[in-house]
């Protein structure tokens, strides 16, 4: 069993079974049946695929809130120039979440760049193809959001990560939500994640939460295991139980 497994396993469960994160997933990954490229993230709830399963459902709503923002302003084109129905729409958008990728918003990242250029800028475009049929009929558009916009993706709107540090291949990001660090490398895969505050521990305190975890953070980019285990416990960031177990397990 590797360490983090362990962490995994000692977690405080009530952090998660009462977090946002799942809350969100339970509560709208229906809306991942539609589309069979999706189904995969559907009754998954391994930890790192429900927050890739939250980037795509709220890819998913973003795509129907603004097609209809879209189909509603340009209802009013006899009302309203061309000019203002652009800046109506953007005006719409402006709380939805989005990825930024040079000077564009990416609002769908289940859909490539080009894409994306008329949900945020070239409204009128789909009306024409090869964007007429974008609402109902969009399996040909679809791209492996991950692959496509990797760590940026992470690092965005989508989700609820802090970025705390990051070395050459991997940067570590801290969810308050569920009371734990992932370490995702910049290709955007999961490297590992560390279940933080864990059953044993009475009083978990997150004062001063990302100073404590950047120390930690150094011993793992450090590959210091010995250093690792003693600043967790040092930093009240697991229980006496957790650290002598995993020290005993890996004779430190």
């Amino acid at each position: 069993m590797k360490l983090y497994d362990y962490l995994y396993l000692q977690r405080n469960k009530n952090f998660f079974n009462n977090s946002e994160e799942f809350i969100f997933f339970r509560t709208y990954k229906r809306v991942l049946e539609n589309e069979p490229s999706f189904l995969v993230y559907a009754d998954n709830e391994d930890l790192f695929d429900v927050i890739k399963a939250n980037i795509i459902i709220k890819g998913i709503i973003n795509k129907n809130t603004i097609e209809q923002i879209i189909e509603e302003e340009f209802l009013n084109k006899n009302f309203n120039t061309n000019e203002e129905i652009i800046e109506n729409i953007k005006e719409r958008c402006l709380d939805l979440p989005y990825l930024k990728v040079e000077d564009q918003k990416i609002f769908i990242p289940f859909f490539n760049r080009s894409t994306n250029l008329v949900y945020s800028k070239n409204y009128d475009e789909m009306m024409n193809e090869p964007y007429l049929d974008l609402r109902k009929k969009y399996t040909p558009f679809v791209v492996n959001p991950f692959e496509t916009y990797q760590i940026d993706l992470f690092d965005s709107l989508f989700t609820k990560f802090v970025r705390v540090m990051e070395d050459e291949t991997s940067v570590a990001f801290y969810h308050y939500d569920l009371r734990t660090i992932f370490i995702i490398n910049k290709q955007g895969y999961l490297d590992n994640y560390i279940c933080l505050f864990d059953k044993h521990l009475k009083n978990p305190s997150e004062d001063r939460i990302i100073d404590r975890i950047k120390l930690v953070i150094k011993e793992y980019y450090d590959n210091n295991l010995t250093g690792f285990l003693y600043s967790m416990y040092e930093n009240n960031l697991i229980s006496y139980y957790v650290y002598r177990r995993l020290c005993k397990w890996k004779k430190i």
